[in-house]
């Protein structure tokens, strides 16, 4: 049990390093798109963004991923307090998807 313990934190660490890194990234700008991340297992990211009084901006989503446009800042606590893990600057995830 304990080696699967490890092996799950060990998992994590690296798997949520990015994610890490991209939230401690204090960047974002109003009516700029931003990405709203939630956990898959629990709701959709949609969900979350529709609760906090949002709309989503694009067709397409990542598994526990979803963008909007924030038109002040308050928003951002309304995403997490509706069950946002991260809520990342959109711009910064284009330029690292870029081709």
């Amino acid at each position: 049990m304990r080696t699967w313990f490890l092996g799950l934190a060990a998992f994590l660490a690296v798997g949520l390093s990015p994610l890490l890194a991209l939230a401690a990234h204090q960047g974002l700008s109003i009516g700029e798109p931003v990405l709203v991340i939630s956990a898959p297992w629990r709701e959709d990211a949609a969900d979350v963004i529709r609760r906090a009084g949002l709309q989503e901006i694009s067709p397409e989503r990542a598994l526990f991923g979803a963008l909007t446009a924030l038109s002040d800042a308050s928003e951002v606590e309304r995403l997490k307090n509706n069950g946002a893990w991260f809520v990342v600057d959109g711009r910064l995830i284009a330029q690292l998807c870029a081709e």
